[in-house]
């Protein structure tokens, strides 16, 4: 018994030590105490639980954003080639300085709710940093300083930079600062084709044109990286760390030709240098595809600087008054060089319109060849006192003669002949008073109002091109229906897509509008070409007469409407033509906005016309294949990083390389690495023997960062 009392502990309570009420108070609180301690316990088991699992997720995400930095990492924007392969505008490897500002913030820290504190920031240590870098990026040291104190976790001092540039930021070893990889657009050949390519601005978004109609397809998904800091505060840029990869943009080939785009811009600088225009503008089409070979207008700009690069990196407030006064000037002159004046131009098209009133009579058995019209003593008045009047006195001629001497009377006649619902029907079905398809931005539709709408003379004006208004391109589409059997098509400029593993994606094929309904006739089509090959034999057209081939086309001088009234001397002179006459494959309008001097389309759109098409017809004489496609395509999206590539080897930096007698990949390549931008000259054969035969500037000379160096290619 007396064991098992010891074991199980006696029946009676212990007895304390001390005193009997000091042993009696210990023995009432015991329970308190022991009641305090265990919901004291159960308070922090469940602050351990709130934590561990509750709010893990939250303290997580403070923890992240006071080690780390969210990164965004932009993908490589997808290639412009023409219809040849030849690069128009790429995307090279470059680095893009950034800063993270909460380095001077000593009291930086994220509170409760992801609210970023900053406190109050170590002005002396930003300013030490802002004064040498101010030095090197040649900036003014309060806007280098205001980035730094930036109240962001990520902000960029300056984008794509030039290699010299970052090897001296490099060099002042600062641990606020760090460097991501960019892609920056170029455009090798310039100004060429310009307002058809268009131009991104810093962050990568099309501003203009294709870069800025298919911004979505070329542009990628952007990436995004979790950069962690090490001890001293430097970001750890690992491609592991991507919570987002970054997928590269799609390379577009064009139906552009680059050949044929550059024998246009040299044309429109003559044009304004013999004519002085307001502006001068061209485009060509092929008739039976739609595809656009070339189109352009003036001025210019080069998307490679599209400001001096003193504006560059500069706020306003920053420049002085003369210097604001001349960047505002220049920012005009670039929003008129801007403009794609072929589809965003409307404009009366004045006697090019008449191809169109005299091939509707003719579908409609309205007139046949050789039928006589009077057109009287060049003037005629068809009531309410409304005269149409002709330059000559034509008298009696014939209906092929209305539009060889281009006469407004013979034309009025002929449309009067037509119900005037269906001369609307028909001026719709050519595509007049509504989007051409190309899908351009600031594309006009033109005008065109109803039957119901129609004044007295509205019929009478129309035939002979005033009354309604229409775009270059609309005109030109118009017109190669007539010329190719009678098939309204739907311009196209992006011929294919592909992926940046070059896999085919999407092939545009030739549409034809109107649901594939002819607007006239096989029989009308051939018929109107013979008739419109007698403009340039012997009528208003003769100096668009080409050498070695057969052309057809119509002059148009069109009044300009200047303040409700129509100043005579004030007018758009144009010409529109097609080649080879029998199966036109070229068709091309060409136009110059209020010319100085008296002049018409036959005498100065005509000889440009002309100009364009010899050098198209001997371009195209000398190739092989019109669509032969080179076995050179260029690439420079990856180009070599490996220390044993022919493009790296004995490449300085800085320094204008040795390129002639190089195969022209390499030479670009060379010229890429070295810190320049290439520019090239000619067109590429297609095949490796493709060579660079001349370069500027000469080998060995200091090359600037981004500076331009020309490479003509030839065969060797």
């Amino acid at each position: 018994m007396a064991l098992l009392e010891t074991f199980l502990g006696s029946s009676q309570p212990r007895r304390l030590i001390g005193r009997v009420e000091a042993r009696e108070r210990v023995a009432s609180r015991l329970p308190w105490v022991l009641a305090f301690t265990g919901v004291w316990s159960l308070l922090i088991f469940g602050r351990l639980v709130q934590l561990q699992l509750v709010e893990h997720k939250r303290y997580q995400i403070r923890a992240e954003h006071q080690h780390t930095v969210e990164v965004p990492i932009p993908p490589v924007r997808g290639e412009l080639l023409d219809r040849r392969g030849e690069s128009l505008a790429i995307s090279l490897k470059s680095e893009s300085l950034f800063c993270t500002p909460q380095t001077f913030y000593p009291q930086y820290k994220v509170e409760k709710g992801e609210v970023r504190s900053w406190g109050n920031p170590d002005v002396k240590a930003a300013n030490e940093v802002a004064v040498k870098l101010a030095k090197v990026l040649d900036l003014p040291k309060r806007v280098v300083l205001d980035r730094l104190l930036t109240k962001k976790p990520f902000v960029w001092i300056e984008r794509q930079m030039g290699p010299s540039k970052a090897t001296a930021v490099r060099a002042l070893e600062e641990d606020a600062l760090g460097f991501l990889p960019e892609s920056s657009r170029h455009y090798p050949r310039g100004s060429l084709a310009c307002q058809i390519l268009g131009f991104t601005n810093i962050d990568g978004i099309g501003q203009l044109g294709i870069e800025q109609a298919y911004d979505d397809q070329l542009a990628g998904v952007q990436g995004k990286l979790i950069a962690p800091r090490d001890a001293k505060g430097h970001l750890l840029i690992l491609q592991e760390n991507y919570a987002q990869v970054p997928v590269n943009g799609l390379t577009m080939q064009l139906t552009i030709d680059s050949t044929i785009q550059h024998i246009v811009e040299d044309a429109l600088e003559e044009g304004i240098r013999l004519s002085h225009p307001q502006t001068a503008y061209a485009v060509v089409v092929d008739p039976n595809t739609g595809e656009i070979l070339a189109m352009a207008g003036t001025p210019t700009f080069n998307p490679n600087h599209i400001l001096p690069a003193k504006f560059m990196n500069r706020p306003l407030s920053d420049l002085n008054p003369m210097e604001r006064a001349e960047l505002k000037e220049e920012q005009e002159r670039q929003k008129a060089a801007r403009k794609v004046h072929p589809v965003e131009d409307a404009y009366e098209p004045g006697s090019t319109m008449k191809i169109f009133t005299a091939a509707i009579a003719l579908e409609e058995r309205k007139v046949h060849l050789g039928e006589k019209i009077d057109c009287g003593p060049g003037r005629w008045n068809f009531g309410n006192n409304i005269n149409v009047t002709d330059t000559h006195h034509h008298g009696l001629i014939t209906f092929e003669e209305i539009l060889t001497q281009s006469s407004n009377i013979g034309a009025a006649k002929l449309g009067l002949r037509l119900d005037p619902a269906d001369h609307y029907r028909y001026l719709r079905a050519f595509g007049f008073g509504e989007p051409s398809g190309l899908n351009f931005p600031g594309e006009t539709q033109g005008r065109l109002i109803a039957p119901d709408r129609w004044s007295f003379p509205t019929q009478i004006t129309f035939s002979f091109g005033y009354g309604l208004s229409t775009s270059p391109l609309q005109i030109l589409m118009a017109g190669c229906a007539v010329a190719n059997g009678g098939k309204l098509m739907r311009p196209y400029i992006v011929k294919d897509i592909y992926n940046d593993q070059g896999k085919l994606l999407k092939e545009t094929k030739p549409l034809v509008r109107n649901n594939g309904k002819p607007v006239i006739s096989e029989e009308t089509s051939a018929l109107m070409r013979e008739v419109l090959k007698g403009v340039i034999t012997n009528g208003t057209g003769k100096k668009a007469k080409l050498e070695g081939v057969e052309a057809l086309g119509k002059t148009g001088t069109a009044r300009k409407l200047i303040n409700g009234e129509y100043d005579a001397r004030r007018h758009y002179a144009s010409f529109m033509g097609f080649f080879p006459a029998d199966k036109p494959q070229y068709g091309m309008i060409f136009m110059l906005d209020d010319p100085q001097g008296d002049v018409t389309g036959g005498d100065v759109a005509a000889p440009l016309f002309k100009k364009i098409g010899d050098a198209i017809w001997r371009y195209r004489q000398n190739s092989n294949s019109e669509d032969q496609t080179p076995d050179l395509k260029l690439s420079l999206r990856d180009w070599p990083s490996s220390e044993n590539d022919e493009a790296v080897v004995h490449v300085e930096r800085g320094r204008v390389p040795e390129l002639k007698g190089l195969a022209l990949k390499t030479a670009i390549q060379r010229v890429v690495m070295s810190g320049g931008i290439p520019q090239i000259e000619g067109s590429p054969n297609g095949s490796m023997a493709t060579r660079v035969v001349s370069q500027s500037p000469e080998p060995g000379q200091a090359l600037d960062d981004k500076k331009i160096v020309k490479i003509r290619v030839g065969s060797q």
